[in-house]
C-alpha cells in the first residue's frame, strides 16, 4: 500500500501514549479476570436502569484477553442486556493495553455529532446526483454513526474492538475511511491513543479521525477545538514505517465564551472516504473537497445546547384524565426482582467459570 510520504519535522507527530487521565472508576488489577467482568456487567445493569448519572464521563478497566472473552460470553447469554448494550451504549476494548473504556456520551454530544455526519451525507448526496466517477465513487460511500470496527493486534491472540461516534464506509471495504469523535476536556488526551490504533491497527485503511473535543467545565470555558490525524509512511533507518500525524492540532473553532472563530473549520477530500488504492482506481484525478466551516461548527454545537437545554421546556400533548392506559403483556413478563436479580448474576457467574475454566491463571474461590 502506498501512503504519501511526509518530512517530519514539518508535522505533529503522535507519540505512543497512555491514558494519563485519572479513571472515574480506578484500574482493577484483581489477577481473577471474571471478577472485572462482572463490574463491566454490573455497570451496563446501573446504567440500563437509569442508576448512572455519570453522563459525559469514561468508565476505564484493566481487562485481560480472558476476561473479556468472558464479558462477551456474559452479554451473549443474556439477551435483554446484550440488546440494550448494543443500541444504547457504547464501548471499546484495546487488546494491546488490555483496556476496556465504556463511554457515556451526553444528549450534547448525540445531537452534535448527528449534525456534523448529517451535513457530511447532504454532501456526499451533492456529489453523487453529478456525474462523473466522483459521483460513482459517491454513491458507495454511507454513514454507518457507531458499527463496530474489530482489529487484530500485535498479540496473535488478542483482539480490539471500537465503537466510534460517527464513521463512514465505502461499501467495498473492511474498515471505514473517516472516522470522527467527539470527546470532553477530561477525556481529550484519550483521542490521541485512540486516532493511533484506528489508522495503525488498520493498516491505513483508516484515512481520516476527526476530533471534535468540548471545553466543560474548566472556569466556565466553552470553547470547542477541532484536530485531525492521518496515516504517514515514515523512510527510517530500518525501512519504511507507518505513523499517525496530527495535521490539525486542537485548533479552536469556538472561544472561551462561546464565539465562534474564524477557523477553516473541517476539510476532508472524497478520496478520504475510501483507502488509498481503491480511491484513486475508481476517481483517478476526479477528487473534490467536503467541508464544514468553524462558523457551521459552532451553530450545530449551540444548536445541540439549546436543544438539550430546551428538553424540559419542549411542548407535549397528555391523554385526558380519564384516559386509561394498558400496554399488552409481556410473555414471560419482564418484571425482575430482586431475588430474580441475584439468580441471574448467580447464572452469569457459572456461564463466565465455564468460559474461564481452561485459563490456567483462574483459580475458583
Amino acid at each position: 500500500m502506498s501512503i504519501p510520504q511526509a518530512v517530519v519535522a514539518q508535522d505533529h507527530l503522535t507519540p505512543p501514549s497512555s491514558f494519563t487521565d485519572e479513571p472515574l472508576t480506578p484500574p482493577l488489577t484483581d489477577k481473577r479476570p471474571f471478577d472485572t467482568a462482572l463490574r463491566v456487567i454490573e455497570l451496563f445493569r446501573q446504567i440500563q436502569a437509569g442508576r448512572n448519572p455519570d453522563q459525559g464521563t469514561l468508565v476505564e478497566f484493566q481487562l485481560g484477553q480472558a476476561g473479556y472473552d468472558a464479558l462477551e460470553s456474559a452479554l451473549e447469554q443474556d439477551h435483554v442486556l446484550s440488546g440494550y448494550v448494543k443500541d444504547k451504549i457504547r464501548y471499546d476494548y484495546d487488546g494491546d493495553k488490555g483496556q476496556l473504556v465504556v463511554r457515556m456520551p451526553t444528549g450534547v454530544h448525540e445531537v452534535f455529532i448527528d449534525r456534523v455526519e448529517d451535513e457530511i451525507r447532504s454532501q456526499l448526496k451533492a456529489i453523487r446526483s453529478g456525474t462523473g466517477r466522483k459521483a460513482q465513487f459517491a454513491q458507495k460511500v454511507q454513514p454507518a454513526r457507531s458499527t463496530e470496527i474489530r482489529f487484530p493486534t500485535s498479540a496473535s491472540s488478542s483482539k480490539s474492538k471500537y465503537e466510534p461516534d460517527a464513521s463512514f464506509w465505502h461499501d467495498d471495504t473492511q474498515y471505514p475511511g473517516v472516522i470522527i469523535e467527539v470527546s470532553y476536556s477530561q477525556n481529550k488526551k484519550r483521542l490521541g491513543r485512540l486516532a493511533e490504533n484506528y489508522l495503525i491497527d488498520s493498516d491505513a485503511n483508516v484515512r481520516a479521525v476527526v476530533g471534535l473535543d468540548i471545553v466543560y467545565g474548566e472556569k466556565g470555558s466553552r470553547k470547542a477545538t477541532l484536530s485531525i490525524w492521518r496515516p504517514r509512511l515514515f523512510d527510517t533507518a530500518d525501512g519504511p514505517e507507518l505513523r499517525t500525524v496530527q495535521e490539525v492540532k486542537d485548533e479552536a473553532f469556538r472561544d472561551d465564551d462561546g464565539n465562534p472563530t474564524n477557523h477553516p473549520g473541517l476539510r476532508l477530500r472524497l478520496s478520504d472516504f475510501a483507502f488509498e488504492e481503491l480511491a484513486r482506481r475508481e476517481m483517478g484525478d476526479e477528487d473534490v473537497e467536503i467541508s464544514i466551516s468553524g462558523i457551521q461548527l459552532c451553530k450545530y454545537l449551540v444548536a445541540a445546547e439549546r436543544k438539550v437545554r430546551r428538553a424540559q421546556s419542549l411542548l407535549s400533548c397528555s391523554s385526558a384524565p380519564e384516559v386509561k392506559k394498558r400496554k399488552r403483556s409481556e410473555t414471560p413478563p419482564e418484571e425482575i426482582t430482586s431475588g430474580d436479580e441475584a439468580r441471574y448474576v448467580a447464572d452469569e457467574e457459572r456461564a463466565a467459570k465455564r468460559t474461564l475454566s481452561h485459563d490456567d491463571d483462574y483459580i475458583d474461590s
